[in-house]
């Protein structure tokens, strides 16, 4: 299963995070990738016609890989190899995105939750008045009782009020495009990407260097291609750019007690 996130730009792709509810996101591996064509035209599998093989062949290579993506996300097939460090050579993945699945436009706003309050913004108000104090008592009369120094608080107090709720407001701004555009800031989404869909994972066996035998003891498995390689979990992997494992990203963003979901451990057999 793969999950689309948010397209990020450069300076985020370096920068390793961690939270209560997901845990740490480390760098596992680098490096660049090549769009395949998912399946072959059925126009070249049954002509015999060598313009239009070439045609086709010309098509495809003027493109961008960039576009060939932007295609395939929208034909919800893509065939991609992957150039990686850690990953052995020629290693292809095959992604199928069910129409069960597929959303044409990014999810709405969730509802509001009720967020607790700053202990210091409630700390620098002061404590709740005891005395039954009416509320449409004339200020006049507050700052007689409680002096300069209360309205000097009230006025201080207020001016923080309108900068906490700017700053929130403009929180709410960029996360109300980031929302619409998938895509963090400072990032562009140019290939139709669309948050939190769900993607059929395979890997390419054939693209990969696999063949089914034929003969022999083997017959009708799959044999050849890459060496058999394995991710040993957050305890053993370590981060290609940073060196860095799950446990010391979370203590960076001070992340403590973290609950990892149920039944998840590497597959090393």
């Amino acid at each position: 299963m793969a999950i689309e996130t948010r397209v990020h730009n450069l300076w985020n792709n370096l920068i390793e995070s961690a939270s209560h509810a997901t845990g740490s996101l480390l760098i596992w591996d680098t490096g660049e990738y090549e769009v395949l064509p998912y399946k072959q035209p059925v126009e070249a599998r049954t002509t015999d016609d060598e313009l239009s093989d070439a045609d086709t062949d010309v098509q495809v290579n003027t493109q961008t890989d960039s576009e060939k993506l932007f295609a395939g996300f929208q034909a919800r097939h893509l065939r991609l190899r992957l150039h990686g460090t850690r990953l052995p050579q020629g290693y292809t993945i095959s992604l199928r995105l069910p129409s069960a699945n597929d959303r044409g436009a990014q999810p709405r706003k969730p509802l509001r939750k009720r967020r607790r309050l700053d202990p210091s913004k409630v700390s620098r108000r002061g404590p709740p008045s005891t005395d039954s104090e009416n509320e449409s008592e004339p200020a006049a009369i507050k700052a007689h009782r409680g002096g300069n120094l209360q309205l000097e608080d009230d006025n201080s107090n207020v001016g923080t009020e309108a900068q906490d709720a700017a700053l929130a407001s403009e929180a709410e701004d960029e996360d109300a495009m980031i929302r619409s555009n998938n895509a963090y800031t400072g990032a562009t989404n140019t290939i139709g990407s669309i948050h939190q869909r769900h993607w059929f994972l395979t890997l390419d066996r054939v693209n990969t260097g696999f063949h089914k035998a034929r003969t022999g003891p083997d017959r009708g498995r799959w044999i050849g291609g890459c060496e058999p390689f394995v991710v040993r979990g957050r305890e053993v992997e370590r981060s290609i750019v940073s060196g860095r494992c799950a446990d010391e990203v979370m203590a960076d963003a001070d992340i403590k007690a973290f609950q990892g979901r149920k039944m998840w451990r590497p597959i090393t057999e």
